[in-house]
């Protein structure tokens, strides 16, 4: 009983910070150009970190240079402990002739995303080779006492606690 106490504390321990982490970074590799305007907050390719509200209208538009046709691909998705969400109708592939593109991408993080910083990762591909590449950490704004994976995180880090304590105090026979 108590090695099984010691193991799950230690799981506790070891996995909730890994699972909520995510590593600070930045970067744009290539002649492409990229802006967003969320609200009256224009963002653009050179920022490292930015926040954002939970949801809202994102007005974006992206570019590089070049003429003629060509067969491209590309996406733009968001990074996760557990693997990556492509974000919106982040993808495109085929043959185009258009060098230069933007929308309106309406979006609601649910309230689980809110708080922790996430990496949105970018590509483009034209001909098969990777022409640019860029990624951002992004931080959604909002009330974090409404997050309920801080919530059970918090819970599961007293009960780890708790558990580490009765270990301690437990007396052999």
């Amino acid at each position: 009983m108590k090695s099984i106490r010691v193991l799950c504390a230690t799981a506790i321990i070891v996995l909730v910070p890994t699972l909520s982490a995510s590593a600070a970074r930045a970067n744009v590799d290539g002649p492409c150009t990229a802006t967003a305007t969320i609200g009256q907050t224009k963002y653009d390719a050179t920022q490292n970190s930015v926040e954002i509200p939970r949801k809202g209208a994102v007005a974006w538009k992206g570019s590089i240079p070049g003429s003629g046709r060509r067969n491209i691909n590309g996406k733009i998705y968001l990074k996760l402990p557990f693997g990556e969400i492509e974000i919106g109708n982040g993808h495109w592939s085929g043959s185009s002739t258009r060098f230069k593109n933007q929308g309106v991408y309406v979006y609601d993080f649910p309230a689980a995303l809110v708080g922790p910083k996430y990496v949105v990762f970018g590509s483009h591909s034209e001909r098969g080779n990777v022409v640019c590449t860029g990624a951002v950490t992004v931080e959604i704004s909002g009330s974090k006492s409404r997050n309920p994976v801080l919530i059970a995180s918090l819970v599961l880090t007293f009960f780890a606690i708790l558990n580490v304590g009765l270990v301690m105090r437990a007396r052999p026979r």
